[in-house]
């Protein structure tokens, strides 16, 4: 189904991406590529003009022509193959529809990108001789290189390609290698920006990100005539910049040229497909006959499903008869076993769209089938979305309550290489383990048959209320809402333990040690005394019940029984803290370790964080990115310390361990991560430590509204990087910089040797070892 027609004056709006690279670019990502297939995608995409435009050569369209030129050579000799007839005549008929412009992206002196695109009746020859007069080397002519040096500067090399009988455009103006973005390197106040992008030589500008919700240079909506210095309106296009086919998914992470064919285009109102009905529209003031559409966010994320294929959260799934709906209940119940994803009904996987003929009928039947035959039920979020001229389905499905999710005929679902599948054991499995570190529980088993110890705690259950984990402790009385923060002792340790569960960090099923129902999960040493982790299945062998920290007096005959038959099992030095009458096991790295002794200074000076004997200098990554530690141990008699350098992780005992793991602060903003988009922008992901919630959307910085705290976050992690441990005062692998009256910008270091940074911390609601920590250097 193609997109309906609309006309004015015997025009009518005609899709363009005049922005395409070929393999002929050395940087093309997917060089295998033919020349047909960039054809074929365009016509997916409903273009009707397309300029090839590769990296300081026409070399690109020289081979496409080469190739339909040998094979009309062959037809003249009645030589062709079946295969070849077959290519030359879709060739024939996609030329009839688009129109395939020459051109090149030539890299000025200063780097800045310009877009040269002729008629297609232009000799090549002559487009080559332009390019020798912009200073590309002949020698490099047909090499498609991204760099070459010595080149026209911008306005000059405008002048040339327009005298030539070039289209001039400036590409991606606010991105990497855009002139907006290069004329900021020369340093003058303006002068070159506005030559840059007011030239009477430049027919368009072309913009990445084009929609923004702010009026700076850097927006289309700048040029539009009215501003000072900027008086000559522009036309604003966009283009693909495409250096492959099709759009990659956002899962593959930060891939410098992502875009495909036809992802960014532009509509013209023209009588016809021509160079010459192109040419004279950017000679014009119609700057009405010039649309940019705004695709649909979610279409992007349709698309990273489609190319991206069907994964474990992912499920593409077209609708050929009823039957498949049955089909669809089946994933959704794989999806909600995988903890949810999304489901789209009416493509296939590899991208094509088939589309669904009753939308609203199938997804009542789709909430039906889930309703009648899934247990417990998950939750659906449906969205109907017209996809290139079809009807899709988009289903979101969110896990309402830990797996497994059974269907009726009694089977579990799974995900599995792509695939909807029926569990496995293993795979079930794995699934209550998950449910248990979720913190379900068995209606099955009450605790009302089971002798409770008469020491410890148990972690009845945990609630996230604003942001703040809260805990209900059985401690021979219950205590409900207690928070981390405000546990101390055994609760805290109990906590540490629950929340290692519940994060899925601990599989407590293979470290049991079962008699019957009853099981042994650790014991330690806690001073002069033995303590245990012990747990309680159920009839179905669910953990229902765990108690930390449990004495071994008052204990049932069932419970004494058990440890009896354990007693000779290794028992652990106390996890929560340094035993001070007790030795400890020091980490034992394989060279001996130079004195610790750093010079102390107004600032950067590094302090020891010690817990008992046991104190942490520093942590850090090395040069294979793992995570190191120094680390000093006061000794059991006398005044004297072992020092151990660069000790790994896997060597730290969970005392070791406990030291160097921190809550974060419940004040300020966390910046998760900062990357550069293939646009050149800026983006950054903020975690809210008031309430733990982190961005699901990348921010631009461009429109982070400044003066808020993440506009200064965003400002401080650029001027951050890379760190300088002069301007930070450490404890061990605490720190802080920048002290402001009522705020602190805060540092750590985790056990992994990631560093964290946490901007605009309110001092007043700092708490543990962060209060500790600017009390240590006297500044509050």
């Amino acid at each position: 189904m193609s997109t309906p027609v609309e006309t004015r004056n015997g025009m009518r709006w005609i899709r363009a991406d005049l922005h395409i690279h070929t393999p002929a670019s050395e940087d093309y990502a997917e060089p295998d590529v033919s020349y047909l297939d960039i054809l074929q995608e365009a016509e997916r995409r409903e273009l009707e003009i397309i300029a090839f435009t590769d990296h300081n050569t026409v070399h690109g369209y020289e081979r496409f022509q080469r190739e339909i030129e040998f094979l009309q050579t062959l037809e003249q000799g009645g030589r062709l193959t079946e295969e070849e007839i077959s290519r030359l005549n879709e060739y024939r008929r996609l030329l009839a529809k688009i129109t395939v412009l020459p051109g090149f992206e030539f890299t000025s002196h200063f780097g800045a990108h310009i877009l040269g695109i002729f008629a297609p009746n232009r000799p090549l020859s002559l487009i080559e001789a332009t390019l020798l007069q912009l200073g590309v080397p002949a020698e490099h002519l047909k090499e498609g290189l991204c760099g070459v040096a010595n080149t026209r500067h911008v306005t000059e090399a405008y002048e040339t390609i327009a005298r030539a009988g070039g289209l001039v455009i400036a590409p991606h103006v606010n991105g990497p290698n855009g002139v907006i973005t290069e004329t900021l390197r020369m340093g003058t106040s303006g002068q070159s920006r506005i030559a840059a992008t007011q030239s009477p030589h430049l027919h368009a500008l072309e913009f990445v990100n084009f929609y923004t919700d702010h009026e700076k240079f850097t927006s289309p909506g700048f040029y539009n005539g009215k501003v000072e210095h900027y008086e000559r309106r522009m036309f604003c296009i966009q283009g693909s910049d495409a250096h492959r086919l099709r759009r990659l998914p956002a899962t593959d992470g930060q891939v410098l040229h992502r875009h495909g064919i036809g992802d960014r285009y532009v509509e013209l109102l023209l009588p016809d497909n021509s160079f010459e009905a192109l040419r004279a529209l950017f000679a014009s003031q119609d700057f009405d006959r010039v649309r940019v559409p705004k695709r649909d966010q979610k279409q992007w994320a349709v698309d990273a499903v489609r190319f991206g294929g069907s994964t474990e959260r992912q499920v593409l799934r077209p609708i050929d008869d009823e039957n498949h709906t049955n089909q669809l209940w089946c994933d959704v119940a794989a999806l909600a076993n995988a903890g949810g994803g999304v489901l789209v009904v009416g493509c296939e996987p590899g991208g094509r769209v088939t589309g669904v003929e009753r939308p609203d009928h199938l997804s009542e039947q789709l909430r039906k089938g889930v309703a009648e035959q899934i247990t417990p039920q998950p939750y659906l979020s449906f969205e109907l979305m017209s996809y290139e001229g079809q009807d899709v389905i988009r289903v979101e499905v969110k896990s309402s309550e830990p797996p497994p999710y059974v269907c009726s005929n009694g089977a579990i679902y799974v995900r599995r290489d792509g695939e909807t599948v029926v569990a496995d054991r293993g795979e079930i499995i794995q699934l209550c383990r998950r449910a248990l570190a979720e913190g379900a529980s068995s209606p099955l088993d009450n605790g009302q048959d089971l002798d409770l110890p008469r020491s410890g705690v148990e972690i009845v259950s945990g609630q996230k209320r604003g942001g703040v984990w809260l805990y209900e402790v059985r401690d021979l009385r219950t205590t409900a809402g207690v928070t981390r923060d405000r546990a101390q002792g055994l609760w805290a340790y109990a906590i540490s333990r629950y929340e290692d569960l519940r994060d899925g960090r601990v599989d407590v099923q293979s470290q049991v040690k079962w008699k019957g129902r009853l099981g042994l999960w650790r014991a330690y040493r806690q001073g002069s005394r033995t303590k245990y982790d012990l747990v309680h299945r159920d009839a179905n062998g669910v953990i229902s019940h765990i108690f930390f920290g449990v004495s071994d007096w008052g204990l049932s005959e069932a419970w004494e029984s058990l440890l009896g038959e354990r007693s000779g099992e290794p028992i652990e030095h106390e996890a929560q803290d340094f035993d001070r009458e007790d030795e400890v096991v020091p980490p034992h790295p394989e060279d001996q370790p130079e004195p610790i002794s750093p010079e102390p200074i107004s600032w950067g000076e590094r302090r020891i964080r010690w817990r008992g004997r046991g104190g942490l200098v520093a942590a850090y990554r090395d040069e294979q990115s793992i995570g190191r530690f120094d680390l000093v141990m006061k000794d059991k008699d006398g005044p004297g310390q072992q020092e151990y350098r660069g000790v790994a992780l896997e060597k730290l005992t969970d005392a070791w361990l406990n030291l160097i793991r921190v809550n974060r602060p419940r004040t300020g903003i966390e910046v998760v991560s900062a990357s550069q988009s293939e646009d050149g922008e800026w983006q950054y992901v903020f975690r809210n430590l008031r309430t733990g919630d982190v961005s699901g959307v990348p921010w631009r910085l461009q429109d982070i509204e400044p003066g808020t705290v993440r506009e200064y976050a965003a400002r401080m992690f650029q001027q951050d990087l890379p760190l300088d441990d002069s301007k930070v005062r450490w404890w061990g692998n605490l720190g802080y910089m920048r002290p402001m009256r009522s705020q602190v910008d805060l540092l750590f270091v985790d056990e992994q040797g990631e560093l964290h940074f946490y901007y605009a911390a309110r001092r007043e609601e700092l708490t543990g070892e962060w209060r500790d920590l600017l009390e240590l250097y006297e500044e509050m």
